[in-house]
C-alpha cells in the first residue's frame, strides 16, 4: 500500500458519508495539503465514469480535495469496460467492512 499516487491514478477513498458504494476518484494533481481529485460514479459491478454535478444549468466535473490519510486503496486498474476487476471489488468490500468495524 505504500505506492506513490500520481496524476491520473484511480484511487479508493474512505468517506463515511457515502458508505453504501465504493468511493473512487481519479487524481488530478498533488497539492500541498493532499490531492486534488475528480470523483467517479459507478458501482461494484457496473462501469465507472467521471462524476458531474450541477452548477446552475450546466454540468461541471465534480472536483474535490482530500488528505493522503483518506486514501484506502491506491492504483486501481479499471478494465477496458471501465469496470472494477473482481479482485479489486473484493478487496474494496473487505476494506470498507474493516473500516465500518473500527468506526462503531
Amino acid at each position: 500500500m505504500n505506492k506513490t499516487v500520481e496524476a491520473m491514478d484511480v484511487i479508493a477513498i474512505c468517506c463515511p458519508k457515502y458508505k453504501d458504494r465504493p468511493q473512487i476518484a481519479r487524481v488530478i494533481r498533488k497539492t500541498s495539503s493532499g490531492y486534488s481529485i475528480h470523483w467517479m460514479a459507478g458501482s461494484y459491478s457496473g462501469p465507472w465514469a467521471e462524476a458531474k454535478k450541477r452548477d446552475g444549468r450546466k454540468l461541471v466535473p465534480w472536483v474535490d480535495t482530500i488528505k493522503e490519510s483518506d486514501i484506502i486503496y491506491k492504483k486501481i486498474a479499471l478494465t477496458s469496460g471501465h469496470k472494477l476487476t473482481n479482485r479489486v471489488a473484493q478487496n474494496l468490500r473487505a476494506l470498507y467492512a474493516a473500516k465500518e468495524g473500527t468506526k462503531s
